[in-house]
């Protein structure tokens, strides 16, 4: 190694230090003040999210009334046929106890404004239907017996109310015309005082629709105070404050994605927040019509994903006309159900992961003193490196088999553990490090090769994206990938640093079919860009290496993205980009 490259790794490790700051990127929620109402929902960590309503009947999507322009006589006629004959509270309750979730929410109503309960302030409501029950009561009492907690999404929004402003565009000449928008919230308010008395202990109110309003205009600090007044134990979610700075919101709510780094408030500090998600692709609703559903290895791996930067994961099912929740969400709950019998204590009741980022594709959790690795990708020389614990060591062992140990070592600063042969679970293996103390770690940063290389592989990368995430991380044939890239938003993203300035060859590498063949995406590091056109490899798990040019880099922090200007057709499937230092 020359002295040169001596002095660059020098500067390197200063650089290390200032890295250590990178994590959660700021958000526009409050952060938490009263553990003792939260802690429950900090270590319940999965909980089951359920869209149900007469929507189910049509059978396509939960906005049907909107999305068709359905007037509201003919929607009605859909809401007086919802007669859920074959609806049990206790089966939901099983299915969601077996599935490992610690929480149920159900939507009490939707912004089609029917209620699925027996409601004394509104006639729109189960009073209309076939159906003689309560929904609501039936479940909030099945719960009960099991220790499930309930809570109810409420919309906002109301289509069918008189009072509630504006109106469908489609439908009236002038939307913002009649009604009176502070009667429909004493209305509302109405309603959740019901929801808040008539069953029992209430987890949460998680409001949706918000966003046709100011928070002036919804009086949502008279709401959450007369939410707390009822009910001060009760969860408030963020939409009721339009997901806005400093708002009193005891969680956030992002909505059919990840987060990259998880979420802080303004000032800095972690909050709580839950993504919401679907297991299947194209409604909340039941949708008959649905082709596409994630697999239990994308559930699991994303319920992994999720936990370790300090959320909850809120799952959905959108159950059929009739009560019963089709075999497809059904199968996939209990495969996580099953991975959670051998795994749950890795996730019920722990923190976010020390790492930034790791070098191997996985993600960390932590209780107490016990740091989880969860491995998706068993290493081929089954040397699993723990990059920067400073700990001790007391015990490593697999959760799938707990009666034998692992023998760990020391390479540097990192923890090497010695994996066995095969993995007990391909989807996600936990290995479990007791440790002499919570964990202290020095920053993990991707650091140029003893030839100043550095090899930027997807198992490292982050995926900047916001609402309707598509592209996910996957591993096949040794490889570690991005696949389902089918959305220009999605953009992975890495942060590294170079100990020195220079040029550097830029090469990626990736797998790709027709479709992608001439799809323009471009890498980019700052200011500096290089474009190119994607290349037909005759399959999008036939990797090959394509040189880009050349960029200019100064030294120290860095951050890199790579973008795909797709449009629903899938991008390549991108395993690595390679930056050469260019003597």
């Amino acid at each position: 190694m020359s002295r040169c490259y001596d002095t660059a790794m020098r500067v390197l490790a200063v650089l290390l230090a200032s890295l250590s700051s990178l994590g959660a990127q700021p958000s526009p929620h409050s952060s938490i003040t009263t553990p003792d109402r939260t802690q429950w929902f900090r270590d319940a960590k999965f909980g089951m999210f359920i869209h149900w309503g007469p929507y189910a009947v049509i059978g396509r999507h939960e906005w049907a009334r909107h999305r068709f322009q359905i007037p509201q006589a003919e929607y009605d006629v859909y809401a007086r046929a919802f007669n859920p004959v074959r609806f049990s509270g206790a089966e939901w309750v099983d299915l969601a106890h077996n599935a490992g979730a610690r929480y149920i929410v159900i939507t009490s109503k939707h912004h089609d404004g029917f209620s699925i309960y027996r409601s004394k302030v509104s006639d729109y409501d189960m009073e209309i239907t076939p159906y003689a029950g309560d929904p609501l009561k039936e479940l909030a009492d099945a719960g009960a017996r099991r220790g499930m907690r309930l809570g109810f999404y409420h919309s906002i929004m109301d289509w069918h109310h008189p009072d509630y402003t504006p109106k469908r565009a489609w439908e009236v000449k002038d939307p913002k015309a009649g009604g009176n928008l502070d009667k429909y919230l004493d209305f509302m308010k109405e309603q959740i005082r019901e929801l808040l008395t008539g069953y029992g202990d209430v987890a949460m109110m998680w409001f949706d629709g918000e966003w046709e309003h100011s928070t002036k205009e919804l009086r949502s600090d008279e709401v959450y105070d007369f939410i707390r007044q009822i009910s001060p134990k009760t969860l408030i979610n963020d939409r009721l404050y339009k997901r806005e700075p400093g708002n009193r919101a005891d969680f956030g709510t992002p909505e059919q994605f990840v987060p990259s780094t998880g979420m802080l408030d303004p000032s800095g500090k972690p909050i709580l927040w839950e993504s919401c998600v679907t297991i299947n692709t194209e409604s909340w609703g039941y949708n008959k019509y649905e082709t596409e559903f994630k697999t239990p290895r994308d559930l699991i791996r994303m319920l992994v994903e999720v936990v370790s930067k300090g959320g909850n994961l809120l799952l959905n099912v959108g159950p059929m006309p009739d009560g019963r929740i089709q075999q497809e969400f059904v199968t996939r709950l209990n495969a996580m159900g099953d991975w959670m019998k051998v795994n749950s204590e890795s996730i019920y009741g722990t923190t976010a992961s020390p790492f930034a980022r790791l070098p191997f594709f996985g993600r960390a959790t932590v209780k107490g003193n016990v740091l989880y690795l969860h491995v998706f990708q068993w290493p081929r020389d089954r040397r699993l490196r723990v990059p920067g614990l400073k700990n001790l060591v007391q015990s490593a062992r697999l959760l799938a088999d707990g009666k034998s140990s692992l023998r760990t070592s020391r390479d540097g600063a990192d923890l090497i553990v010695d994996l066995p042969a095969g993995a007990p679970d391909e989807v996600a293996s936990v290995v479990a490090l007791t440790l002499d103390g919570v964990p202290v770690v020095e920053p993990y940063v991707i650091r140029p090769d003893e030839k100043g290389v550095i090899r930027l592989g997807v198992e490292s990368a982050e995926i900047e994206t916001r609402f309707e995430q598509r592209a996910k991380k996957e591993n096949a044939l040794g490889h570690v990938f991005l696949t389902r890239w089918t959305r220009a938003d999605d953009v992975p993203t890495w942060k590294f640093a170079t100990p020195k300035a220079g040029r550097y060859q830029v090469e990626v590498s990736y797998g790709a079919t027709r479709g992608a063949a001439g799809m323009d995406y471009t890498v980019s590091v700052g200011n500096t860009q290089l474009a190119a056109k994607g290349v037909n490899t005759d399959g999008e798990w036939a990797f090959r290496t394509f040189a880009l040019g050349q960029m200019q880099l100064d030294a120290g922090e860095q951050t890199l993205q790579v973008k795909a200007a797709t449009k629903g057709t899938p991008a390549m499937s991108l395993e690595w980009v390679k930056l050469t230092p260019v003597e």
